[in-house]
């Protein structure tokens, strides 16, 4: 190596000749010095030991296994209940059996009216006459003409009733000789309500001729 350092630096100048080869020289120092510390701290084997040798062990490393996909569980359906619908039929009402019933007795005619004599016919009919000619009398109204001028009269009323007392017609038989008086007469009679005809009299219609007085001084 320093043959090879001086062979180097021939070519140099000399200037520099002796700086090279000191480094040249210290260099190699270095590197005795270098291999004798490895020599010196390095741990010597003792005498009649071998080093044992190095078991190197290969693992094979398997690939990593792949994660198994479980299928998830189908979801139970339940089975729905089967529910079965009754139809209960509506009973029909039962006929019912006609009940024999009893013929009814035939009705009797009521008896006959006791048949008054033409006597007792005739005062019930003149007693009938005076009450509704009572009756007609108070529920005559004077006019306000004639209470002014002071008029009274009488007119003959003629009308005919049933037995049930229903009023078939009226009119003036007999006139006054006045209009209002007249006119009031036949209101008094055609505004009242009459009874049925008594027992006595007659079973039909009858006409009844009243005379109707009109007083300004007496009527109100």
């Amino acid at each position: 190596m320093s043959a090879f350092v001086a062979g180097s630096f021939d070519a140099m100048p000399r200037s520099h000749f002796g700086r090279a080869l000191g480094i040249a020289l210290l260099l190699e120092i270095l590197a005795v010095g270098v291999w004798l510390l490895h020599g010196y701290f390095m741990p010597q084997p003792a005498p009649g030991l071998r080093r044992a040798p190095i078991q190197i062990h290969m693992v094979i490393l398997a690939p990593h296994p792949k994660p198994i996909v479980r299928p998830r569980p189908k979801p139970v359906v339940k089975p729905r209940p089967h529910i079965v619908h009754h139809v209960v039929p509506i009973p029909r009402p039962v006929p019912k059996k006609p009940v024999a019933r009893s013929k009814p007795l035939p009705k009797q005619p009521p008896p006959p009216m006791p048949v008054a004599s033409p006597e007792q016919a005739a005062t019930a009919v003149d007693r009938y006459a005076v009450m509704i000619r009572t009756r007609i009398q108070k529920g005559l109204r004077v006019p306000a003409a004639v209470r002014a001028l002071g008029l009274s009269g009488r007119a003959v009323i003629a009308f005919k009733l049933t037995p049930r007392g229903r009023l078939l017609w009226a009119r003036v038989a007999r006139s006054s000789g006045f209009g209002p008086i007249d006119r009031a007469c036949l209101a008094a009679v055609q505004e009242r309500l009459y009874p049925p005809f008594t027992k006595h009299m007659p079973h039909h219609a009858l006409r009844f001729d009243v005379t109707v007085s009109l007083h300004d001084q007496n009527q109100y």
